[in-house]
């Protein structure tokens, strides 16, 4: 592989850089890769909040990935689009509302959501589980679905989640994607609060992706769709939302601000909002936060919100 003076070639490690292909506009945004050993947050290093990490930063010089030597790193103090984090492994990651994401091993990836008229309005935390769940399927075979707003399930057992943040000045909005699946955990790899209602990629197919493989394909079939998201929006994704939205037609609990709504699950919104009816009355509401439970009668147990 073509290094830079003055550089050590990146060699294949625990994230597979050299299967890392997350697209051409990625790319030639001038891509960067923090390769940490460990971090407390990928999200918030790549947003430059935290100590120092150790690790080496790796760049894209149009003919492959180059790196220099393992060091002390800080974070990143002008992250923008083709700068990406991935850690082994998180030690404090975060869901939504603060909630810790257990590490069990996997992909720890941040990256900087090129600013896009997509981000507004139209749910596109929702938008980028589903994507991620398409990859899943269709590169990986895997039986993965989405349970709102972010959680990614496959045979009712979460796999790993997405975790949107929004920061910086108005003239400077910074969107950072948090990806976390698990990939290579057995069975019996779990800790005991997570058996029997998490599951990794070596569990479902037996194989050993290499992070940075799926990471990449992720990042590029959101380049990829981006444009098409923005212009005709949910439409383009209806059928897709609908067959792999795990909570549709199930009766869930929903609670939020203090309060506890039971119902059916009808549907996602076109701005990323789930769609609740009523046990009494059918009257709908939509939410657009809020911890979910499918209640005691459904015959699955998806419980859980969305992390990092």
């Amino acid at each position: 592989m073509k290094s830079l003076p003055g550089r050590s070639g990146v060699h294949r490690d625990w994230f597979g850089l050299s299967d890392f292909r997350p697209g051409p506009k990625f790319l030639r945004d001038g891509a960067a890769v923090y390769l940490l050993e460990s971090v407390g947050s990928t999200n918030d290093f790549l947003m430059g909040r935290g100590g120092a990490a150790e690790g080496r930063l790796c760049t894209w010089d149009g003919w492959g990935w180059s790196g220099e030597a393992t060091g002390q790193l800080a974070p990143v103090a002008q992250p923008g689009p083709g700068t990406v984090v991935v850690a082994h492994p998180q030690t404090a990651g975060h869901g939504r509302q603060g909630r810790r994401w257990q590490d069990c091993g996997g992909l720890h990836l941040s990256v900087v959501v090129p600013s896009h008229r997509a981000e507004l309005d139209k749910g596109l935390s929702v938008w980028l589980g589903l994507i991620t769940v398409l990859v899943l399927r269709e590169d990986f075979q895997l039986d993965a679905r989405l349970k709102w707003p972010n959680d990614l399930m496959v045979r009712g057992k979460k796999i790993g989640g997405i975790l949107l943040q929004r920061g910086g000045p108005p003239e400077q909005r910074l969107v950072v994607a948090g990806l976390g699946l698990n990939l290579a955990t057995e069975a019996d790899g779990f800790p005991a609060e997570l058996q029997g209602v998490a599951t990794s990629c070596a569990i479902e197919t037996g194989l050993d992706i290499r992070p940075g493989d799926i990471g990449g394909r992720v990042i590029a079939r959101v380049e990829a769709e981006l444009d098409r998201f923005q212009g005709a929006g949910w439409a383009a994704y209806r059928t897709a939302l609908d067959h792999l939205d795990c909570l549709l037609g199930r009766e869930i609990r929903l609670s939020f601000g203090g309060q506890v709504h039971e119902g059916r699950a009808v549907g996602i919104s076109d701005r990323g909002g789930l769609i609740l009816e009523a046990k009494t009355g059918g009257q709908q509401q939509t939410f657009f936060a809020g911890d979910v439970h499918l209640l005691p009668s459904a015959p699955l147990d998806l419980t859980g919100d969305g992390h990092e």
